[in-house]
């Protein structure tokens, strides 16, 4: 079994982190762990954002990851970063390690005027994603979103000046240099 490979795509709200996975996924074999999965599956039975609610996601979410390393699946896991969310993102890309598996971190920004144009895109509804400006000004005002993490194999894209195929294919290139 070949060592598996991780790309970790971070950025904020809106910025395409979903469709740049998808992109990927669409010419390699890779699965997509994307953050509205758990959420979407916690929030059933849970109520949002209590502290109970987010041990869950974070318990599901390090689960689902260690699983998919030692199964040798190559993963694109999507996050909304911030600081303070250190610990969390090395629990994530610890079983990949673990595997002497690659991991990647890619970081997705734009302009926070076009990630308010971007919320209102209708493919947000599908899995409860933030669809209002307020909401999401109110999210980037709480929140660092544009931080980057501080990793050793790691790209910078702007969704602003890239498409997300181009995202994509530069993606693939890195992985394939590395």
């Amino acid at each position: 079994m070949a060592a598996p490979r991780l790309v970790f795509l971070y950025g904020p709200p809106a910025v395409g982190k979903l469709t740049v996975a998808r992109a990927i996924a669409d010419r390699l074999p890779f699965r997509i762990l994307h953050n509205h999965v758990t959420i979407d599956a916690v929030t059933e039975v849970l109520p949002f954002g209590s502290e109970t609610f987010w041990g869950v996601v974070g318990r599901f979410r390090r689960d689902l990851v260690a699983a998919a390393a030692k199964e040798g699946i190559d993963l694109i896991y999507t996050y909304v970063f911030a600081p303070g969310d250190e610990q969390h993102v090395a629990e994530i890309v610890a079983p990949y390690e673990e595997a002497r598996g690659t991991v990647v971190f890619v970081q997705l920004l734009a302009p926070r005027e076009v990630l308010l144009e971007r919320v209102l895109a209708d493919s947000r509804k599908e899995h409860g994603k933030p669809t209002d400006p307020e909401t999401l000004e109110q999210m980037l005002d709480e929140y660092d979103n544009f931080t980057a993490l501080a990793a050793p194999d790691s790209l910078t894209i702007d969704l602003a000046a890239t498409s997300a195929s181009a995202a994509a294919d530069r993606i693939i290139d890195h992985l394939a240099s590395g």
